[in-house]
């Protein structure tokens, strides 16, 4: 949920949303206009003062925006303040845009930015699991220094963003949640979605229990009770809002809920049984649509 227009409408969201059953609301990171949205650590601590249960997560904060000392103090405070809900999604960064327009950091190549995102990971494990910590790295110094407060939670749920195999391979070691993007088509020679997932698995995913395989959902319409799910399907692909993905595509994506309410519940667990998904992340405007089947799963 990027967006509210005051303080009434982003509190009677989030408390919908947890009245709903869904599992955590989540704010991206983006700068400008463009992608508009709330600043997501400010939005998310007025989330966690009118809500109980629903997690809070960050759907990912832009490492290069802020030291990890920084997010160590302002994570902690946020996961204190709900009784520890937060799960922290950081990434790379992706958007020139942010850098070039506003100066706040250095728009450097991609490996560069994954290799301080990976530093950074290893200094925010230490800053949250408290003690003075030392560090000393490529892009980040700490001497003798002791964050504070302490986060509830022991370890903070790590989500990372990911579709790239380097950036998958990190989130296999070192994330509790991945979240899979798929922002383009695969096309001849292009890695599949399956080819995505061998390389979590390859990188140590598939010795863990304690990890999250999620993808963001990029499409989808929910249809009319009863109507059948070809029909939908049809109807989304003229629409031109299915990113050029034919009936066929739209039928079997794992980034797409097509069909009634009955089918799209079919659809997520049949994902979660073929691919091991168990974290989708969907826009509010199809959310609340998903209400309904939000409910029942939840159940």
């Amino acid at each position: 949920m990027p967006l509210a227009a005051d303080m009434a409408s982003w509190t009677d969201k989030v408390r919908r949303a947890e009245d709903a059953g869904f599992y955590s609301v989540s704010v991206p990171d983006h700068l400008g206009r463009s992608l508009p949205q709330l600043a997501p650590l400010v939005a998310l601590s007025a989330a966690a003062a009118v809500t109980d249960t629903i997690r809070l997560a960050i759907t990912v904060l832009d490492n290069d925006f802020r030291h990890p000392v920084m997010v160590a103090k302002e994570v902690a405070t946020l996961d204190l303040l709900s009784s520890g809900r937060v799960d922290l999604g950081l990434g790379a960064g992706w958007l020139e845009e942010d850098y070039a327009r506003t100066g706040v950091a250095t728009w450097d190549p991609p490996g560069v930015r994954v290799d301080r995102l990976a530093e950074s990971i290893q200094l925010l494990r230490l800053l949250l699991a408290g003690g003075e910590v030392t560090f000393k790295g490529r892009f980040y110094e700490v001497n003798g220094f002791e964050s504070y407060p302490m986060p509830v939670q022991q370890p903070v749920p790590l989500l990372i963003g990911a579709e790239g195999r380097r950036m998958l391979s990190l989130a296999a070691r070192e994330a509790q949640i991945v979240s899979l993007l798929l922002r383009t088509q695969p096309g001849e020679g292009q890695p599949t979605f399956e080819d995505r997932l061998r390389w979590i698995a390859e990188a140590g995913g598939r010795d863990r229990d304690d990890l999250e395989v999620g993808v963001r959902v990029l499409f989808g319409e929910v249809g009319r009770p009863g109507e059948a799910r070809r029909a939908v399907a049809e109807r989304l692909a003229a629409s031109g809002l299915a990113r050029g993905r034919s009936v066929e595509e739209l039928l079997t994506s794992p980034i797409g809920l097509v069909g009634d309410p009955a089918a799209i519940k079919d659809h997520v667990l049949e994902m979660g049984e073929r691919y091991g998904i168990t974290y989708f992340t969907v826009h509010e405007d199809m959310g609340w649509q998903l209400a309904p089947v939000v409910r029942d799963l939840a159940s």
